[in-house]
């Protein structure tokens, strides 16, 4: 009973403190001191909903597109079809994984399922990982570098397709770095 408190007592206060919303300007608060461009990116380990573990100090030498989200976000869920379509377009060219933020694994399984989503998802159940990316709300994506240097963010999120081009973009600029 105590964890499951405690979990819902997580949940409300990272809800409070990341907000789901659109384009979000950065520069509108100083509550948050999130990652700039050439930080380095912290390390974590996170298990994916198919059973792997996704160990980001691993990554180096590839490109990483990073992004943190929640089922009941809906510009985070209205932006996954452009992961499935960079995953499939990109396939062992870059990394992708999309963290869920402080959901149960059954939520997130379900969810995955339901779109059928083949791109790798994490689960942040504790909010461990997130915690080491903080931020003004999600979808929060970054592009990180071979050298394990983040190279750009974004935070919120506008259609699939708006999203494709613009981290399309994004990760050409660095592969080709």
């Amino acid at each position: 009973m105590k964890k499951r408190l405690l979990f819902i007592l997580l949940t409300a206060v990272f809800m409070m403190v990341s907000g789901c919303g659109n384009k979000v300007d950065k520069n509108n608060s100083d509550t948050f001191q999130e990652l700039s461009e050439e930080d380095l990116a912290p390390d974590f380990t996170a298990e994916t909903v198919d059973g792997k573990t996704f160990a980001l100090a691993e990554q180096k030498g590839k490109v990483v597109l990073l992004n943190f989200w929640a089922t009941w976000c809906g510009p985070c869920v209205g932006e996954m079809p452009a992961f499935e379509k960079l995953y499939s377009e990109y396939g062992e060219k870059i990394e992708i994984l999309a963290v869920d933020c402080s959901e149960d694994e059954n939520t997130v399984k379900q969810f995955v399922s339901d779109n059928g989503y083949t791109f790798p998802i994490a689960y942040d159940i504790d909010g461990s990982i997130s915690m080491k990316y903080p931020t003004q709300g999600i979808p929060y994506t970054l592009v990180i570098g071979k050298d394990g240097k983040v190279k750009k963010t974004f935070l919120g999120a506008d259609d699939a397709d708006a999203q494709y081009q613009e981290y399309k973009k994004a990760i050409d600029e660095v592969v080709n770095e």
